[in-house]
């Protein structure tokens, strides 16, 4: 029997990815479903998991802390990220803070959660096909726009918590900063970004990577 730590604060991704392993036949699979990183710490300690499944976008979460502290727990154990982001810049920092595979979610291919999860319990990576294009796209042609590549991890972290509408009073307590910092890091933020308004930021989510 496999288990699966799934992090999401929502719950129709669980009902949605157990119904998905019914149909693939697969129902011996067991979902713990957590809504944030320190119920995962501690889930992580004292049951053993075949793969963590992380929603990115889940909020008042500091994701690449806790993709480091869970490779620190485990170097091994796999751990799949998914999001409807699709920004190369984006996703290669949380690839490289311990990731085994990123799943790009769409509605036309509600399946590929599922072939992403068997492909990294395997131990093989997995990246959705979309963001394959964008990397070997800035491989071959170095057509990447380098607009996140500017920041610090620490602005990179304070830009994802931004971008979904977190207080800097909630950033300061997540990130154990002072509020004023947090003030300092989005002018600092904006000014490489070249934007004006956190209205800006996250149009930049939005639009294309390679131009």
């Amino acid at each position: 029997m496999r288990r699966i730590l799934l992090m999401d604060n929502d719950s129709d991704m669980y009902s949605n990815l157990k119904k998905l392993f019914e149909e693939h036949q697969d129902a011996a699979v067991v979902i713990d479903n957590i809504e944030n990183a320190a119920e995962g710490l501690k889930k992580v300690t004292n049951v053993s998991y075949s793969i963590i499944v992380i929603n990115l976008a889940v909020p008042n979460t500091d994701m690449l802390g806790l993709i480091r502290r869970l490779r620190v727990y485990s170097q091994t154990l796999p751990i799949l990220a998914y999001s409807q982001i699709l920004e190369y810049t984006l996703i290669k920092r949380y690839l490289t803070s311990g990731l085994n595979g990123y799943c790009f979610i769409k509605q036309d291919d509600p399946d590929e959660i599922i072939r992403a999860c068997q492909t990294v319990v395997s131990g093989k990576w997995y990246i959705s096909l979309e963001m394959i294009e964008l990397i070997v796209e800035d491989a071959l042609y170095n057509k990447k726009a380098d607009r996140f590549e500017s920041l610090s991890e620490r602005e990179f972290e304070i830009f994802s918590h931004l971008v979904k509408d977190e207080s800097p009073a909630a950033i300061a307590e997540i990130l154990s900063l002072h509020i004023s910092a947090i003030a300092l890091y989005k002018s600092r933020i904006m000014d490489k970004l070249m934007i004006s308004s956190l209205v800006e930021m996250k149009n930049l989510m939005k639009t294309p990577l390679l131009v």
